[in-house]
Order: C-alpha cells, then structure tokens, then sequence
C-alpha cells in the first residue's frame, strides 16, 4: 500500500495519469473509490490524486479518530500535496460533499496555490444565514436517519433484497434511506451502480455522519471571505440532494466573484456518480476553461 505517514495519521493515497494536478476528495459515505468513474478518464488529462480521508478505508488516526476536527483534514490535504510534488503548479481541487469543506479551506487559506475549484454536493465550509438555517435542519434529520437505520427492523425501499450479514446491515441501510447518498431515482434507474456504491459505503468504515458535520462549520468561509477569491468555482449537484438543497448550492457559488452552479435535473446527493458522463463533460470544460 501507498501510504504517507503524518505525525498523527497514516493516510492511503494514490497517483494516476499526467498532466496539471487535480487532487479528489471524497465525502462521508466513500473511500477514494467514490472517484473510480472520474480518474478513470481524467487521468488521461491530469496528474490525479485520490486518498481516503483519516478515519475512512485504509487511512487511520494515530491516536484517537476525531471527527468533528476539519483542521486535520486540511493539515493531511497539506501534506499529500506536498509529499506528492503536486504544489509546484497550481492546483485544481475537488471536493464531494464532505470532502468539499477541507477543499475550500485549504483554497481559501492559499488562494495563490489554487487554479480551479470544485464543490461537488456540498457547500464547502461556507456559511451564511440561509445555510447556517440548513445545518439546524440536517443535523435532526440525520439524527433520525440514524435512529431508524439502527432498529432491528430497518426497512429498505420497496424492491431492495434485504442484508442477511448482520455486520453490513446498518451500511446498506444508511445507504438507501431516504436521506442517504442514494436517491431513489438512482436505486430504481441503476441498481448495480447503487450496490456498487452502497459496497464502498460498507467498506469504508467511516464514522456515523452527523459526527462530521462540524468539520463544515468549524472555520467557515463567509461571504466577505468569498468575495475576496478571484480563482473560478463551479458548484456541482443534484436538483434532488435531499442534503444540500439546490437553493443552498446556487446560494454558495453566487459568493464567489468566478463563481458558476450547474445542478443536474432529477440527481440525488451523488451527482458526480449518478450523472458521471454529464458531470465529467462538466468538470473537463470548466478545469480546461473552455466551457
């Protein structure tokens, strides 16, 4: 394994293709898997770095996992960049969902070190009156999300063959709740998809979510903060995100003065999964600036 050793993590990375850097961030519910239909085709353009986040897949904590603490996902974004040589150019970042909070940190704290940004079904660590109103209202859905995922009778949507192994039940469920990564449309439309990634949810022995949730809120960016980063960012996600309401989303990249949110009709919370060949035409046209 391939694995960069901090003073307080072990963390798993991996390198593919040539060309300028693009570092990928996952969210809460992944590994570095969750990219695997992006690097597969932006590695032909782009020096590609994914990880797994400490605390997610075959990274870890030295010491005890906090999950609540977004400054050390910064710190390990820090030091995969430079363990990796990626810091001699600008870099291109691209964080989904939880994955977006330490992306736009890390932006915003070295703004001359970025070329484009990313958002992926997620606001960053942005907060405004509007969004900070969102986080009261995820954080009690998410607590019963996990409440009725933990009963011995969990149900799965209608059609969902149920978990027999005890040990990945609550996973599979969380996935394919209602307000999980999965959305209806995409568990009906793309069932080996949706096992496939409900599979990368199972393995990624990640902390419950709603413990992360500070980790957007911890040092937030606000919209004089925004207003001061001239690089381009494109807000990306689903109409559908029963996460992060599509109001929220447009409401972030309007802080940015090169800001841009394109959000796919009928997506859930995994646009870039759900939707990868539009997303990926996306993303290409917007890091190549030619869209």
């Amino acid at each position: 394994m391939t694995l960069l050793r901090t003073d307080d993590a072990e963390l798993y990375y991996e390198l593919h293709g040539d060309g300028p850097p693009l570092v990928l961030i996952h969210g809460a519910s992944g590994t570095h898997l969750a990219w695997w239909q992006q690097v597969a085709e932006f590695r032909h353009h782009f020096s590609c770095l994914i990880y797994d986040l400490r605390g997610y897949g075959r990274s870890r904590a030295l010491g005890e996992l906090d999950p609540a603490d977004g400054e050390a996902h910064v710190r390990d974004l820090a030091a995969l960049i430079e363990h990796t040589g990626l810091g001699g150019e600008p870099l291109n970042l691209m964080g989904a969902s939880l994955g977006s909070a330490p992306a736009l940190r890390f932006a915003a704290d070295h703004p001359e070190r970025i070329a484009r940004l990313v958002l992926c079904c997620g606001p960053g660590c942005v907060s405004t009156p509007r969004i900070d109103q969102g986080w009261a209202e995820r954080i009690e859905r998410m607590k019963a999300r996990y409440k009725q995922v933990g009963a011995s009778e969990s149900p799965l949507p209608a059609g969902v063959p149920r978990v027999r192994s005890a040990g990945e039940k609550e996973r599979f469920a969380a996935a394919y709740h209602p307000y999980g990564p999965v959305g209806e449309a995409m568990h009906l439309d793309f069932p080996a998809l949706t096992f496939l990634y409900a599979e990368i949810m199972a393995s990624s022995g990640g902390p419950p979510t709603p413990a992360t949730f500070p980790v957007f809120t911890g040092r937030p960016v606000c919209a004089t903060d925004a207003a001061q980063l001239m690089f381009p960012v494109l807000v990306a996600g689903g109409t559908d995100d029963p996460l992060f309401a599509a109001d929220e989303l447009r409401e972030v990249a309007s802080l940015f003065p090169n800001g841009r949110c394109d959000l796919f009709k009928g997506a859930g919370h995994l646009a870039y999964y759900e939707r990868p060949r539009r997303f990926n035409d996306l993303v290409m046209a917007f890091l190549r600036g030619t869209e």
